[in-house]
Order: structure tokens, then sequence, then C-alpha cells
């Protein structure tokens, strides 16, 4: 019986800065895969850098060790067609709070990151619960 994961790379990176090229690495070589054009890659890693970004400024308190620290990366290729999902086991939010303070969009106040993500993939979508952890879920589509 055939691995239904077999198409999926999983990755687990330290919450740190440093490990941010990986992630872009790691999403240009499943983009391909996936037949992405190369601006829909380069759109892409600049959303999963936003995500995993969020992860290593806003997921953890203090009180957890670096060693616990990490970030979850999926990221599948169908043909003309990649997901990627960037999870962590943080603190987590209440999305609502997300929707109700309109930083999901490029218009809104603070960060950016959710609504550059929004603008970037096709399909996005934020997975979180206080005391629960983050997932973020992205689709990009070839443009050809």
């Amino acid at each position: 019986m055939p691995d239904r994961d077999a198409g999926t790379v999983k990755i687990v990176l330290p919450s740190r800065p440093e490990y941010l090229l990986v992630a872009r690495l790691a999403t240009s070589g499943v983009g391909l895969r996936a037949e992405l054009t190369v601006d829909d890659i380069e759109d892409l890693k600049v959303a999963v850098a936003e995500a995993c970004t969020n992860v290593i400024n806003h997921a953890f308190g203090e009180d957890v060790r670096p060693a616990d620290r990490v970030i979850n990366l999926r990221m599948s290729a169908g043909k003309g067609e990649m997901t990627v999902e960037v999870e962590d086991q943080g603190r987590g939010f209440d999305p609502q709070e997300l929707e109700r303070s309109k930083r999901n969009s490029l218009d809104g106040e603070g960060g950016l990151g959710f609504g550059l993500m929004k603008e970037l993939t096709d399909s996005f979508r934020v997975e979180s619960a206080p005391g629960s952890g983050t997932r973020v879920i992205m689709v990009k589509r070839a443009t050809r």
C-alpha cells in the first residue's frame, strides 16, 4: 500500500532566525517539484519566511526551553500546486482577534506578516487558540 505522505516534506527547525534560509531553500525545492513558476516560488518563499518569523518573534515565552522552541514545516507538492503548513506548539492566540484588529490585511495596524502571506498565496488560513499553538496553512498555485 503506498504511503499517502510520500510526497510530503516534513522539517523540524529550531525557532531561530538563522534557520529561515533552510525554510526558504526547502520551499524552493518543493516548489520546483510542484512545477510552480519562479515568481510563484519567490512569493511563497516570502510567505513561508514571514510565517516562520512570526513563530520566532511571537510563539514562545521566555519560560520555554530553547530546545522546545521549534517550527514544524510540512510541504506538499501537487501538479501546479503546493501546500505549506507552518506550525508551532507555542502560546497561540485567538484568530478572531486577528480579524477584529485587521492585522490580516496590508492596510491594518501592526505587523504586515499575515496580510503579506494572504496577498502572496492563493489560499491562507490560520488555526490557533490561546495555549495550543498555531498552524498557518498556505496554498500556492502556478500562474502560468
